[in-house]
């Protein structure tokens, strides 16, 4: 498995250099070349350079067939994030490509389709472990429902306090919003020191910033009571066992 792996990313480094020789070539003027220096080589007739023109067109027409192709035939084989590969480079060499970037973005959605789950967020519970998640891979978070929350705390002037994320409120985020955090894998998210929570909302939709296990809860302070769950539909990670 590894091995497979390992030969598609060396595939898709070897077909991303390819693509930019190509298009660097295929579409830098002859007049960009640097003031000063000279044409190697004799002069072409203006028919020579038609005829050569006409063969770069055929070149560029190929490669994009060719490419779009293979994107198909990963598409049609389920190969969703090999196919999306091929279209990120050439949206990066192209970034002005209407078509190409609309595909993107339709592709994206098919991906987050095919790796969709539902779970429900049990609100009078802390941090709960909802999946796996991989760095930056495309990550999509929709909550919805309502919950009662309420309490009888005391606080001075300064509010309740947010110096433990882990445990506290998160500063800066609504109170009773839903947060998450994704913790280093085999590591309780009370425990994990490194990342910090990040409001969820009702719609979270940003490539993982990190490996590891996402967790979710709502911003309460310690002592209050919530009840109820809401429902959580989950994109781009991989559900529980």
């Amino acid at each position: 498995m590894f091995l497979r792996r390992w030969n598609f990313v060396c595939t898709m480094i070897a077909l991303t250099f390819v693509t930019v020789a190509l298009v660097c070539f295929l579409f830098t003027p002859v007049s960009a070349q640097p003031s000063g220096t000279k044409p190697r080589g004799k002069p072409l007739s203006s028919l020579e350079l038609k005829r050569l023109d006409t063969k770069m067109e055929e070149v560029r027409e190929s490669f994009l067939r060719e490419t779009t192709t293979l994107i198909k035939s990963y598409e049609d084989a389920g190969q969703l994030e090999r196919a999306k590969t091929l279209l990120e480079a050439l949206f990066k060499l192209d970034p002005l490509n209407e078509p190409v970037k609309n595909k993107l973005s339709s592709l994206q959605e098919r991906i987050f389709d095919s790796h969709e789950f539902d779970i429900d967020l049990d609100t009078a519970k802390a941090w709960q472990p909802l999946g796996t998640v991989t760095k930056d891979r495309p990550l999509r978070i929709v909550v919805s429902g309502e919950y009662k929350f309420s309490t009888s705390l005391s606080t001075g002037p300064n509010g309740f306090s947010t110096e433990n994320p882990a445990e506290d409120l998160i500063p800066g985020v609504p109170l009773g919003s839903v947060i998450a955090v994704i913790a280093a894998p085999g590591t309780p998210a009370t425990k994990d020191k490194g990342p910090k929570p990040f409001s969820v909302g009702k719609d979270y939709q940003k490539p993982a910033e990190r490996d590891g296990v996402l967790y979710l809860k709502v911003n309460a302070p310690p002592g209050s009571k919530c009840t109820g769950k809401l429902q959580v539909k989950i994109s781009g990670a991989i559900p529980p066992e």
